[in-house]
Order: structure tokens, then sequence, then C-alpha cells
């Protein structure tokens, strides 16, 4: 938490280390995405929208996974932020 709230902070806030997540997930580099959207909700974890955009990119990853385990945990993540920001 400290780490991404730092990050955050150097980033110009969660909302832009979400943006960015946004951005290289509709570049198709969902690895990355998933590391920022991550920091941006430990940065800040009531925030809904960030949840929001946290669920669409661990949902986009589950996608293209082959391996079972990589997809439940992925899975599981979307749904977890999908809950927090109101969208089930």
């Amino acid at each position: 938490v400290d780490l991404a709230r730092e990050m955050a902070s150097l980033a110009g806030g969660a909302d832009v280390l979400a943006a960015r997540a946004e951005a290289l997930a509709a570049d198709g580099d969902l690895r990355l995405a998933c590391h920022l959207a991550e920091m941006a909700v430990l940065a800040e974890p009531d925030a809904a929208h960030l949840h929001a955009v946290r669920a669409a990119v661990y949902d986009a990853r589950r996608r293209t996974e082959t391996s079972y385990m990589a997809t439940g945990i992925y899975r599981a993540a979307a749904a977890d932020s999908a809950a927090r920001s109101g969208r089930t």
C-alpha cells in the first residue's frame, strides 16, 4: 500500500495510474495494465471508479489466459473490483 501510494503520488494520482492502465490494456499490454490498475486501487481502495478500471483490465486479461489457474485468479480479482465499484 505504501509503495502504491508513493507511485500514485509520483504519477500525479491514482486516476493517472488508472488512465494509463486503460491505455495499456487498449494497446494489448495487459500485464503492465494489471500492475498499474492494482496500484491505483491500492492507493485509493475506496474509489469505485478505480475499481471499475481494475475490473475491466483483469477481465480482459482473464480472457487472454490459457491457464485455468491464471484465469481463475484474474476472474476473482475482476469480480472483487466489480463488486466494489457497484457493477456486479
